[in-house]
């Protein structure tokens, strides 16, 4: 398991998100962030939640699909009133190679958290059906739940979503995250998916190590120009960018889920000095690394 990521309890520990599962179950404050690879969609009844994802504090109403990145830390922090949770945990590959529009791709891939504008009752007889379905363990059965939900989506990125209501943010005044590039229109499978995928979980394991773009493109047996260009096309930034921001989420959990000295948490997340890691990590949170440990614990 990955330094720093908290295994989900009441659920399967897959980490990297490769496999497709569901659960329904009562919701809890959860200790710690954590992270995995799938795209997460949560669906609260008869209560609501406040989550941190991404440094941000962000309020998820009661009957309204929440969809998100889990690859961004994440911990549900408050709860108000009592009642159950659905959540699907659809694995990246899938994700991406459905046919969504690139407004909506993007936005999950840049760390928004998208509530769905779609009626409550339609929603928790799908949920539902979804769920008994699952349980069965039928591999048709699930692949056809799968498509399902990549219908529910594709209708969603017409139909519209919005934003959560932000509680708290680490930095009001800071714009200077990373920007993805996904504001144009059209909609249509993603070419290279697996392999975008193959290297996002490389990246992940070795965000430690001075790797660099030709190391991922050795990685996965593709040609330099061939992998960047591939990666930027979905991810919408470049292999670089991305390295750069998901050390930086990782250091942001280590902060805020451990007591490490800061310069050792910088290190450990691949930044080559003390220096790289302050500036980086001012940049994207608008304030350095202590003074982000000391606002949101």
């Amino acid at each position: 398991m990955t330094e720093g990521v908290v295994a989900m309890p009441g659920s399967i520990a897959d980490i990297q998100g490769d496999i497709f599962y569901i659960e329904h179950r009562a919701p809890y404050v959860m200790s710690s962030s954590h992270v995995h690879g799938h795209v997460e969609l949560n669906y609260l009844i008869g209560c609501s939640a406040t989550y941190i994802v991404d440094g941000r504090m962000q309020k998820i109403p009661e009957n309204r699909l929440a969809l998100f990145w889990a690859n961004m830390p994440h911990r549900l922090i408050a709860l108000e009133g009592e009642g159950k949770l659905f959540n699907l945990y659809v694995p990246l590959p899938e994700f991406l190679q459905w046919s969504l529009s690139e407004t909506m791709r993007q936005a999950v891939m840049n760390g928004q958290v998208l509530l769905a504008n779609s009626e409550h009752d339609y929603l928790l007889t799908r949920l539902q059906h979804w769920f008994d379905d699952y349980q069965r363990a039928l591999p048709e059965l699930r692949e056809i739940i799968l498509g399902e939900i990549a219908l529910l989506l594709k209708r969603i990125s017409i139909v519209g979503w919005e934003s959560p209501k932000a509680v708290k943010s680490v930095s009001d005044e800071s714009d200077a995250g990373l920007q993805w590039s996904g504001d144009h229109p059209g909609s249509g499978r993603v070419k290279g998916a697996h392999h975008v995928s193959t290297m996002v979980r490389f990246i992940g394991e070795n965000l430690h190590n001075p790797i660099s773009t030709a190391d991922v493109a050795n990685h996965l047996g593709l040609h330099r120009n061939y992998t960047t260009n591939l990666f930027s096309s979905v991810m919408g930034v470049s292999i670089k960018q991305y390295l750069q921001f998901q050390r930086l989420q990782k250091a942001q959990l280590l902060l805020l889920d451990s007591e490490r000295p800061i310069g050792e948490i910088g290190f450990d997340c691949g930044f080559s000095s003390l220096s790289r890691f302050y500036e980086a990590f001012q940049r994207y949170f608008g304030m350095p690394p202590g003074q982000f440990r000391k606002k949101l614990l």
